[in-house]
């Protein structure tokens, strides 16, 4: 049985397959620089006013955790798993990132995913991102999640926000002097 894009026996829809890709972008605010993230602390005050390596590591999960949505049901939620990251450039506030994911490999409820986040035709980042599926309230009580008041954590859903995904479909990555990118697991 399948339903909303799930199987019942705990895989991930078949549709979800290598090669599916997302592209969102993403302009840089003051408080997405490294300086900003804790005020309380010199040594990040400090730090020149670009953006923090902590938020371009979300960033790049964003698009491949939207692509999924697609894929799994309403009581799931993709968990990130494993991470590689090379930070390539600095960006300041204002700058406006091309952020891709494209999925390399499926297996169960696992998948992993090549992003790339761009800043016009210069490369920010690239390398891996990976997720598992898990179903939420069971996730949350198996690891006995709650907040530091005691009160129990809900699963709960935000509304989708799909303005950033229109026209993202088969999108192609120019990087660098309008060379084709490839993004390749090594």
């Amino acid at each position: 049985m399948v339903s909303h894009g799930v199987v019942s026996h705990g895989v991930v829809s078949s549709d979800l397959a290598p090669g599916i890709t997302r592209t969102l972008t993403y302009r840089v605010r003051p408080r997405d620089l490294v300086n900003t993230l804790f005020p309380e602390s010199t040594e990040f005050t400090r730090k020149p006013a670009v953006l923090a390596t902590g938020i371009l590591v979300a960033l790049c999960e964003w698009p491949a955790m939207d692509a999924l949505r697609r894929f799994i049901g309403d009581d799931e939620d993709s968990l990130g798993t494993a991470i590689s990251l090379s930070h390539q450039a600095p960006v300041c506030a204002g700058a406006k990132l091309a952020i891709t994911a494209r999925c390399t490999s499926v297996a169960g409820r696992v998948s992993r995913w090549d992003v790339c986040a761009q800043d016009g035709t210069r490369i920010v980042a690239c390398g891996w991102v990976e997720f598992a599926v898990v179903r939420t309230a069971a996730f949350l009580e198996r690891h006995r999640i709650k907040p530091a008041d005691g009160t129990t954590l809900r699963a709960f859903r935000y509304p989708p926000h799909q303005e950033h995904v229109k026209g993202d479909r088969d999108l192609v990555i120019t990087c660098g002097a309008g060379k084709s990118h490839t993004m390749v697991r090594t």
